[in-house]
């Protein structure tokens, strides 16, 4: 059995790999919702749909509380071109 330290070391790595991991996912999300936004531009429809953002906030407020709220709001907004950092939004123009 892995001593106390070795547990504790075990556990901020399992950590630290599932933070990447949601770091790859937010990313994902983040460009697949700017792409969506610039689809429904091209297409002249609005690239933010307020009942669809609605649905997601109320989804991680469900799910998490009043911190899914803020988590859900802070995903929304990296979603959008004018929050991404310089030179990420060329891919998707």
């Amino acid at each position: 059995m892995p001593s106390t330290d070795e547990q504790v070391a075990q556990q901020h790595d399992y950590i630290g790999e599932l933070d990447r991991s949601l770091i790859d996912l937010v990313v994902r999300r983040s460009e697949a919702a700017a792409e969506l936004a610039s689809l429904c531009r091209r297409l002249g429809s609005p690239g933010v749909e307020l009942a669809r953002e609605n649905a997601v906030l109320r989804l991680y407020h469900s799910a998490l509380g009043r911190s899914g709220t803020s988590l859900a709001l802070l995903l929304l907004g990296l979603g959008r071109p004018e929050s991404r950092p310089a030179g990420e939004e060329k891919a998707h123009k």
